[in-house]
């Protein structure tokens, strides 16, 4: 199945951050992202820009790239989280580990202590690995499916 994303652009600057020409606008970003938050993953996504000027050929090819190339640092930023995620859990293991080993003391409540401080980072970092980057890798699949979603131009008249 196939989902639009409609956008409406009065002028054609609108698309482009005040501040930075190479940037897509805050807004139309969020909007676009709105928009695709009710969106299946197995669906394909076409991006409609109706405009009441028309777009020349450099101009919709600008579009195109500036959309693509903001989504795509949100793809490289989500990549980077995930990643300092799995760190995250590797340390928590080890330290969990450590924890566990060294609950061997003679001690009972220093035992007791450090056992479940070490099953408690065990936990955590397979939480982590097995639930925690769901959310992440979702985000990085709806991003990478409006990367290369179709777009398509109308004069508006």
């Amino acid at each position: 199945m196939k989902n639009t994303i409609t956008i409406y652009i009065e002028n054609k600057d609108d698309y482009t951050c005040p501040y930075n020409k190479q940037k897509l606008n805050s807004d139309l970003l969020s909007y676009i992202l709105d928009e695709n938050k009710g969106i299946p993953l197995k669906n394909k996504i076409d991006i409609e820009v109706h405009s009441p000027h028309p777009f020349h050929q450099n101009e919709k090819n600008n579009f195109i790239h500036i959309l693509r190339s903001n989504l795509g640092e949100d793809i490289k930023e989500n990549y980077l989280e995930m990643k300092l995620t799995y760190i995250k859990a590797i340390i928590l293991f080890l330290f969990g580990l450590l924890f566990v080993l060294l609950s061997n003391i003679n001690y009972q409540i220093i035992q007791e202590i450090l056992l479940i401080i070490g099953w408690v980072g065990i936990w955590e970092s397979c939480y982590i690995f097995l639930f925690d980057r769901m959310h992440t890798r979702i985000k990085i699949k709806k991003f990478k499916k409006l990367v290369n979603a179709k777009v398509k131009f109308y004069e508006k008249k």
